[in-house]
């Protein structure tokens, strides 16, 4: 039995982190909007899962990605923004990601954080549309 409330729940905690990229875009924080779109899209797969009862730990999105898919075929063609995506988790918060004395916010640029955003919405978009076909009775 799919745990609606669950999956909701999940689901609007990435609406919410995916809505504050925007300030982050707005003030020049582009490695924390790319780091946000992350989250976003983890929060989103992960709505899946748990409302699905499948153990979803951990950060690496193309490991949740591929148990999700199992569940929400509307997320099959989303490899691309997977991959953009899994990038985005340690190397914009932490400078010993970065060699020659580099610090993550200086790395990424306001392109890199639109693409990530357009990303993380592409996934929540289609966790939507896969939450709503379970849960649309109740």
């Amino acid at each position: 039995m799919f745990d609606c409330d669950e999956a909701k729940r999940w689901q609007l905690q990435s609406s919410y982190t995916l809505k504050s990229t925007r300030v982050d875009i707005d003030n020049g924080f582009y490695s924390w909007a790319c780091f946000k779109a992350h989250q976003a899209a983890e929060y989103a797969l992960k709505s899946i899962l748990r409302g699905a009862g499948i153990e979803s730990f951990g950060h690496d999105l193309m490991f949740l990605w591929r148990r999700a898919q199992a569940i929400c075929s509307a997320l099959e063609d989303l490899h691309e923004c997977v991959t953009l995506l899994n990038k985005m988790y340690i190397p914009p918060r932490y400078p010993d990601a970065w060699a020659g004395g580099a610090v993550p916010y200086e790395n990424y640029t306001k392109r890199d954080a639109l693409e990530s955003i357009e990303c993380a919405e592409k996934i929540l978009k289609s966790v939507e549309v896969c939450i709503h076909e379970v849960c649309e009775d109740t």
